[in-house]
């Protein structure tokens, strides 16, 4: 399970050194299992190939939320779109 408290990726990729916006993350990080797993990319079915995409796809989606600047979003978007295809194609179909 990737957790804030185990994913300092996440912390380091939105350059956060301190632990006041841990809720709000802690929220955000929520909502991107829950997004992912509505895509069709469900933690559970996450192998050790696919977590680093995995692990890049919550930061890019926290992006989203976090970052605020518009110029950026698009950027972001389109990256998170190459890795949730990546992803949906690594999972296999049940």
């Amino acid at each position: 399970m990737l957790t804030l408290e185990n994913f300092t990726e996440l912390k380091t990729a939105l350059r956060i050194d301190g632990s006041e916006d841990d809720k709000v993350l802690a929220l955000l990080l929520k909502s991107a299992k829950a997004y992912l797993k509505g895509a069709g990319v469900p933690e559970e079915k996450i192998t050790e190939e696919t977590l680093d995409l995995y692990k890049q796809a919550i930061i890019l989606y926290l992006g989203f939320d976090y970052e605020y600047e518009d110029r950026k979003i698009a950027k972001l978007e389109r990256a998170f779109q190459r890795i949730l295809l990546q992803l949906r194609a690594g999972i296999p179909i049940e």
